[in-house]
């Protein structure tokens, strides 16, 4: 069987661990199954599509995300300053892990009732 983990950890698991280790107060979902109401900011790994690397197209791939930044404030006059702020912290976040490559982010509206942004991000795995 092909190797296709990171230091032993799926794409999936290198965000999630990166991101609680960055933020070790938020509430860090590895998957889409979040919960009605929140208590502090989240951030939501949603995994999204498994492409060919261009440039390497036989020995790596690309592993597409959303990484959702969610306020936790129902008040939007206070969750836009917060969440202005949160969503560069993670961003720098995933800038910082090694083979993450975040590309845009686009505000969203998470849950019917939270401020979010939704940053696209790419994984770059090698096989082998």
């Amino acid at each position: 069987m092909t190797d296709v983990v990171i230091n032993g950890q799926t794409p999936r698991e290198v965000l999630v661990s990166a991101l609680s280790d960055a933020f070790p107060e938020w509430l860090v979902v590895p998957v889409e199954n979040v919960p009605d109401s929140l208590d502090r900011p989240a951030i939501v790994i949603k995994q999204r599509s498994i492409a060919p690397l261009p440039e390497a197209p036989q020995s790596h791939f690309t592993v597409s995300s959303l990484v959702t930044v969610v306020d936790d404030h129902t008040e939007w006059a206070n969750a836009e300053p917060s969440l202005d702020t949160n969503v560069l912290l993670v961003w720098a976040a995933l800038m910082g892990t090694k083979n993450v490559h975040p590309k845009t982010a686009t505000k969203a509206l998470f849950n019917t009732q939270y401020l979010s942004y939704d940053i696209e991000t790419d994984l770059t795995v090698q096989k082998g």
